[in-house]
C-alpha cells in the first residue's frame, strides 16, 4: 500500500517513519519551513556525499565526552556514532581502493 503523509512536521514525520519502518511504502508532502528543513543537508551529509571524512568528533564525539564528564548516559548518540564512525571507515576504504 502507498500512503501520502500530509504535513511532515514532529506528528505527520513521527507516523510516517512508523509506517516506513512497518514497511510501508511513504511519501511526505510538506511546505514552508518543514519542507526547507526537509530539503536540508546537514555538513556531516555534505561530506559523505563529496567523500570527505565527516566531522565525526566534533558534532558527535563532544556530546559523548560531554556526557561522560557529567555523568549522563548516552546510549542514542553512543549507537549514532558507532554507526557513523563504521560508515567513514568505509568511506575510507573505498576510496583507497579507487
Amino acid at each position: 500500500m502507498r500512503i501520502a503523509i500530509i504535513g511532515a512536521g514532529a506528528v505527520g514525520g513521527y507516523a510516517g517513519a512508523k509506517l516506513a519502518l512497518a514497511g510501508e511504502e511513504v511519501t511526505f508532502i510538506a511546505r514552508g519551513r518543514n519542507l526547507a528543513a526537509l530539503r536540508h543537508k546537514t555538513s556531516m551529509l555534505q561530506d559523505v556525499e563529496a567523500g570527505r571524512d565527516p566531522e565525526l568528533d566534533a558534532l558527535v564525539g563532544s556530546v559523548i565526552e560531554l556526557g561522560r564528564l557529567t555523568g549522563t548516559p548516552t546510549p542514542h548518540i553512543d549507537g549514532v556514532y558507532a554507526l557513523t564512525r563504521l560508515l567513514a571507515l568505509g568511506l575510507a576504504d573505498a576510496r583507497a581502493a579507487a
